[in-house]
């Protein structure tokens, strides 16, 4: 991918006017990238169309370079007259990017289509499922992935386990179920540290991951009944299928007298 964007200097050139333009929107980006690369990777999708999935999600948001930084840098939410302009955003980078003689028509097309959504309600154009190219598909989802997992002016990031039930939550309706699938094994659900409730009522930290059962972590559990343990232990929650991760306590302070 690097060497990609490196032998364009038109591409380089629009990712360095991203970055001048707004950090924010340049850092985005590259998180989508990586997101859409680990989901189509766990696709199964070959080296070269690696290659393009991760050239369209580098560029997926050119378009808000001409989008007034008065509105795409709003803290507050847009109105309905300024989410119209903001929605012009897709159709300017479609434009911008298939004048790129470096640039393929289909990364063009990644940048026009993220945000339509299977179920016909998505922009600019409200395509419906067989409309939708896959490799934007993949971008749609890993763009709303990172999107509520940072940190923004109006609202505090969600964790990754949050922002999955989201995704999840739209399963099969505006989001493919493949796609869906392969970025929940693909990313970490509950980052080592944090400290979680289980159903069976124990409390823990994370201790470490599975690689290939992201969303089924190892678990110190540290309280029992209310009561914090004289020694902790480990748990596996592959080996138990039935117990679940019921809350993330992001509050929780230790008590012990």
């Amino acid at each position: 991918l690097l060497n990609s964007i490196l032998d364009s200097e038109e591409v380089l050139t629009v990712l360095t006017d991203a970055y001048l333009y707004d950090e924010y929107l340049y850092q985005h980006s590259f998180q989508v990238t990586l997101y859409s690369l680990a989901i189509a990777k766990e696709m199964g999708y070959s080296y070269e169309d690696l290659r393009l999935i991760g050239i369209g999600a580098m560029l997926h948001d050119v378009g808000k370079l001409l989008i007034p930084t008065e509105i795409l840098l709003k803290p507050e939410r847009l109105t309905n007259e300024e989410y119209e302009v903001m929605k012009q955003h897709t159709r300017y980078g479609f434009d911008l990017l298939r004048n790129l003689h470096s640039v393929s028509l289909l990364v063009a097309h990644c940048a026009f289509q993220h945000h339509e959504r299977i179920d016909g309600s998505g922009y600019p154009r409200g395509l419906v499922d067989f409309e939708i190219h896959p490799f934007a598909k993949i971008i749609g989802v890993a763009d709303v992935f990172d999107a509520v997992t940072s940190n923004r002016v109006y609202r505090e990031k969600l964790l990754p386990s949050q922002g999955m039930n989201i995704i999840q939550a739209g399963s099969g309706t505006i989001f493919s179920p493949r796609v869906v699938e392969a970025l929940r094994k693909s990313i970490v659900h509950y980052p080592n540290g944090t400290i979680v409730l289980l159903s069976d009522g124990r409390r823990g930290i994370v201790s470490k991951q599975n690689i290939k059962h992201p969303d089924r972590p190892y678990i110190r559990i540290f309280e029992e009944d209310d009561e914090i343990l004289d020694a902790t232990y480990e748990i596996n929650l592959i080996d138990s299928p039935n117990l679940l991760i019921d809350k993330v306590e992001l509050e929780y302070v230790m008590s012990v007298e």
